[in-house]
């Protein structure tokens, strides 16, 4: 790993072969944990890949009552979205694979 004394600013796209994000619509089944696969991924590197997710929502708390993140490999992941009505959510998701 490279240390810096400073900081990296980038201008323009930021384009790495083990970072990976983007957004998935899911129209859920009122108040059922209700997924949706992310396919494609193909995350450089060799070790473990972590993933996040949320909710692009006015709601949270109260009509969108969780995203979460599941089964994730460097080829893909499966997002999930509870919510009490059957509402249309999209969720941004990101996704990092160690460059081990």
């Amino acid at each position: 790993m490279i240390g810096l004394d400073h900081d990296l600013r980038i201008s323009g796209a930021l384009r790495v072969g083990n970072y990976a994000q983007g957004s998935i619509s899911i129209t859920p089944v009122a108040n059922t944990p209700t997924s949706i696969a992310v396919t494609g991924l193909n995350l450089a590197g060799a070790g473990t890949v972590r993933a996040w997710v949320t909710a692009n929502t006015l709601v949270p708390g109260t009509t969108v009552l969780g995203v979460s993140v599941t089964d994730v490999t460097a080829t893909g992941l499966t997002v999930w979205v509870y919510r009490s009505n059957t509402t249309e959510t999209l969720i941004r998701w990101l996704a990092i694979r160690d460059r081990v």
